[in-house]
């Protein structure tokens, strides 16, 4: 058994394989890198691999403990350019086809999923370009692959330091004075920081692919202005993500941003139009937080980001909203507020409250629709930009049993307690029987109420005002003649 361990081992056969290259000539800073030794490596299967990259953050991918490193020549679309280049090793478990054909379409696979898992990350701003390498081949005796090494190349417009330090230092800076204010005002002063003057665009479209170029030389294009917005969204913790498309014919990129769950499109760069000399002539607030409806009126979205995309279901409300319901008060840690009249829908309470598209009204969690009454002890809910900032329950007078008008059930109930058989009522109860508003429920809320369900009193009469029904005799009119 050891001999046949040994010959077996022995017939394993390395075989060094030059892996697909993005571009027909191999840059110098790949093949440098490839002659390096492996600063980290780590073992795993196709899938983990993929998994791997599609998971991982911009800073871990890139993570110079576990990268080789050079800053040297690449080409990028056939212009040699110095960048930045990372080169991850791996080695893959797995593997069926070795062959030439079979690895050279693994290459491809792996370009094409690294690519693919930066298509919404931070890495996607400064990314110029990948590759992959297959060097190595492990083989058993009977030609069964054991595994392969493969080495993938990004070449990068920023070095990883570089950017540990714009964030440590000017994005701190940033975030630190934008951290006190609300999500509007927030957002509102960032756009203002990045319009300001600091930053211009660069009419020459020179892509430096850096937040850390865009700081120093303060000129960039769309993936500058994008990146550089991503870092201050990472500060100040929101979810985010680059998007990509068009904008006025050409290819474009700006940022996704998740505010109280809600998603909108970010486009800082298109809220400063410019002059002949790329400077930023005014602050707009026309892709600050907008839906997918109101972007698509000037950009085209790439298909890969149509998923993404169409979460934006909003424009964000910066001011002209109301800040809470009117006439709403406390009792007993709750709050409550009257309804004006009888068998109000949600659409004509929205107009009481002037909250119509912020105020939601929900009997039991199910929402109240169409030409359904809210009655007493409905919730209303006052939303701005998903976020809730005012809640009460409404109090219809007279409505006891929720159905939004005074019915001889109503009336019935009101009866059972002045008779004392209806005993532990909520502050609700109270407050919807006490028809007259002096704070007791007395025998006159009783009249009250049968009045208003017999038709006594007007439905939309919430004061207790009678109307004036009372049968009165009909005097004969006076003869013109004497009586006889």
């Amino acid at each position: 058994m050891r001999y046949k361990k040994a010959v077996s081992a022995a017939l394993a056969v390395l075989i060094a394989v030059l892996s697909l290259s993005v571009y027909a000539a191999e840059p110098n800073a790949y093949s440098e890198l490839a002659a390096e030794e492996p600063v980290y490596q780590r073992e795993l299967t196709l899938a983990e691999l993929e998994e791997y990259y599609s998971a991982a953050s911009t800073d871990e991918i890139l993570d110079p403990a576990e990268c080789n490193y050079i800053y040297g020549e690449v080409s990028v679309g056939g212009v040699t350019e110095l960048c930045h280049v990372y080169m991850r090793t791996f080695v893959i478990k797995e593997i069926a086809d070795s062959s030439q054909a079979g690895l050279e379409a693994l290459a491809k696979r792996i370009v094409s999923f690294v690519k693919k898992s930066a298509a919404s990350k931070y890495i996607k701003c400064i990314a110029r370009t990948y590759n992959a390498r297959i060097s190595k081949v492990v083989k058993n005796a009977d030609d069964t692959v054991t595994s392969i090494t493969v080495k993938i190349f990004i070449a990068c417009g920023e070095k990883t330091e570089d950017r540990a330090a714009l964030r440590e230092g000017y994005v701190a800076g940033i975030v630190a004075e934008l951290e006190p204010l609300s999500d509007g005002e927030r957002f509102i002063r960032l756009n203002e920081l990045m319009l300001d003057g600091r930053f211009k665009y660069d009419m020459t479209y020179r892509h430096r692919c850096s937040s850390v170029a865009l700081v120093n030389e303060g000129m960039g294009v769309c993936e500058e202005y994008a990146g550089f917005t991503s870092l201050v969204l990472d500060g100040l913790g929101y979810e985010n993500s680059i998007i990509t498309g068009e904008a006025g014919g050409i290819p474009h990129m700006w940022n996704l941003v998740v505010i109280d769950g809600r998603t909108y499109h970010l486009d800082i760069l298109h809220d400063g139009p410019v002059n002949e000399l790329g400077e930023h002539t005014e602050v707009l607030r026309r892709y600050l937080l907008v839906s997918e409806n109101t972007v698509k009126d000037t950009h085209i979205i790439a298909d890969t980001y149509a998923e993404q995309s169409e979460k934006a279901l909003y424009d964000y409300v910066f001011d002209g909203y109301p800040t809470e319901i009117a006439g709403a008060f406390e009792l007993n840690g709750e709050k409550y507020v009257y309804a004006e009249k009888y068998n109000m829908t949600s659409e004509e309470l929205c107009e009481q409250f002037g909250a119509a598209g912020f105020m939601t009204v929900t009997k039991s969690d199910e929402p109240v629709e169409g030409e359904t009454a809210a009655g007493s002890g409905c919730l209303l809910s006052l939303a701005v930009n998903g976020k809730t900032i005012d809640t009460c329950r409404l109090v219809v007078r007279g409505d006891l049993t929720g159905s939004g008008a005074t019915e001889d059930e109503d009336a019935a109930l009101l009866t059972e307690y002045l008779l004392g058989d209806l005993d532990g009522v909520s502050d609700l109860f109270i407050l919807a029987a006490d028809l007259d508003g002096n704070g007791l429920l007395t025998v006159t809320d009783l009249i009250m109420a049968a009045d208003i369900a017999e038709g006594r009193i007007k439905d939309e009469e919430q004061g207790g005002e009678e109307e004036e029904t009372t049968d009165t005799e009909t005097e004969p009119e006076e003869s013109a003649e004497e009586p006889v």
